[in-house]
């Protein structure tokens, strides 16, 4: 009894992912075709006076395990909360959802499965790591795929481009200042960084860099607009490699793919971490002490050593 039932519930959660997986590039494309163009109608912020000094503007981007861009994780909140205080001279973003092509969070209604996605955020806000928990992150491993696909790929990076610009024209940025942007990616927020960043580059008309934290990113074409990628990762950190595994135009035989051409011109610029993994008490933004020092502060303090005027 007990097998049967476990092989329908495996059979039933198989097919749901094949389901999932199929319509993943449906939200991208229902926005290009204009189906949801109501979101930005009345989006354009006016440009904001310059009081003659132009801040640096950092924008996270969470990891898979996001919901929203106000719903972040606590180890994360105390990630941002650090990254202000060591750079003070900056204005930090950090409510973008970046897994959507239009920025709409997955509890946002009337967003299909909205329930779900809310009874999860309960889950998380209580600890507790169920099948249902990991649901997130295979539906947003599969909007990073589609960011990643050279045929929606372009489509859903100028949606997250969108949604990237909106947030700094709130936040008070002013198009042409020429004030520079920096995108922490952690995880799959990399590579949508990434993708995002030749329109906001020429949206902003501004140098933009990129900072992956264990990310996991492809040989997008928008490498050939960051000025920089500094590709943060831990030595014990097994997920990020998956990215130069399973894209193949990252390996050193595709020699002229965008992320070759970017690493010969030392646009990318590796930084490793020791002891380090991906996710948990000892990933990135680990508060666990280890010798004096939390993994969080080192994380802090490599950005802002990246950051630093």
């Amino acid at each position: 009894m007990i097998p049967s039932l476990l092989f329908t519930v495996l059979v039933i959660g198989a097919v749901a992912l094949m389901v999932t997986a199929a319509l993943s590039p449906l939200e991208t494309l229902s926005w290009w075709a204009g189906w949801t163009e109501d979101e930005f109608e009345h989006s354009e912020t006016p440009l904001a006076p310059s009081d003659g000094a132009e801040r640096q503007y950092v924008v996270y981007l969470s990891g898979i395990a996001s919901l929203s861009g106000r719903f972040l994780l606590p180890r994360e909140k105390a990630f941002i909360r650090k990254l202000k205080t060591h750079l003070p001279q900056a204005k930090i973003v950090s409510d973008v959802f970046p897994y959507s092509p239009k920025g709409e969070p997955l509890l946002e209604s009337p967003r299909l499965f909205d329930r779900l996605w809310r009874r999860v955020q309960k889950l998380k806000l209580d600890e507790k790591q169920t099948l249902l928990s990991v649901l997130t992150n295979i539906r947003n491993i599969y909007q990073v795929m589609v960011s990643a696909d050279h045929r929606y790929g372009p489509i859903f990076s100028q949606g997250a481009a969108k949604v990237i610009e909106q947030a700094l024209l709130e936040a008070g940025y002013r198009r042409g200042s020429g004030a520079p942007v920096a995108i922490i990616g952690y995880s799959g927020g990399a590579q949508v960084a990434i993708g995002a960043a030749a329109f906001l580059r020429a949206r902003l008309a501004a140098p933009i860099d990129v900072i992956g934290l264990g990310g996991v990113v492809a040989s997008d074409p928008g490498l050939k607009y960051v000025r920089r990628f500094h590709h943060i990762v831990g030595d014990r950190d097994n997920i990020q490699r998956i990215g130069a595994i399973m894209f193949s135009d990252r390996w050193a035989t595709a020699a002229y793919s965008d992320w070759n051409i970017a690493k010969r011109e030392e646009r990318i610029i590796k930084h490793v971490m020791p002891d380090m993994i991906h996710a948990g008490v000892r990933g990135y933004f680990g508060r666990p002490p280890v010798n004096g020092v939390s993994n969080a502060e080192r994380t802090v303090g490599k950005i802002a050593e990246l950051l630093a005027p």
